[in-house]
């Protein structure tokens, strides 16, 4: 496995989860991995020149009041977690089973990017995008601000990436399975 230590995408990837080694088999965008497939739209001027817009976020309508506010006090308590290098109050906003990625290989990248960076990260705009009830999964949309400040050369980075986490309710609450992030 490669991590490539570039600053930001070491934020957003301590977010995301260590790369497993496993392939999937599900191409990218697929219906079943969170993200919507129709991330832009075209549209045509008079002069039928083309140009993209980003679709615009709509919060899930079924979510009830009492689950949003436990799936986005989990978000909340991870995010604060990484910003104080809290690796057990993170790990334990993760699943022990998660989808997209191996937890142990997360705990030991996470546990590096603290020894490498002063990293903090910083939603916005965080909205619950679909929710299955049934299912018990949650897909929350945010923006993400992720700042890394190397310790040894002091240089810092800032990128703010647009993200999906899936959450899975699971015999402790809710915890991240899985995490999408695009540029």
């Amino acid at each position: 496995m490669t991590h490539k230590w570039i600053p930001a995408f070491l934020l957003a990837g301590a977010v995301l989860a260590g790369c497993s080694e496993e392939e999937s088999d599900q191409a990218a965008n697929s219906a079943s991995d969170g993200e919507t497939q129709n991330a832009t739209q075209e549209t045509h001027t008079a002069e039928e020149e083309t140009t993209s817009a980003k679709a615009p976020i709509e919060e899930a309508a079924n979510v009830p009041e009492a689950e949003s506010a436990a799936i986005l006090a989990v978000l909340d308590q991870q995010v604060q977690a990484f910003n104080e290098q809290n690796i057990d109050a993170y790990m334990a906003t993760i699943s022990e089973n998660p989808e997209s990625f191996d937890y142990e290989e997360e705990k030991a990248y996470v546990e590096k990017v603290f020894r490498t960076f002063d990293a903090t990260m910083t939603p916005s705009n965080a909205t619950i995008i679909q929710y299955d009830d049934e299912a018990e999964t949650a897909n929350v949309f945010m923006n993400m601000e992720s700042t890394s400040k190397d310790s040894s050369s002091g240089k810092e980075v800032s990128q703010t990436t647009r993200q999906i986490m899936v959450f899975q309710k699971e015999e402790g609450g809710w915890k991240q399975v899985s995490l999408f992030a695009m540029e």
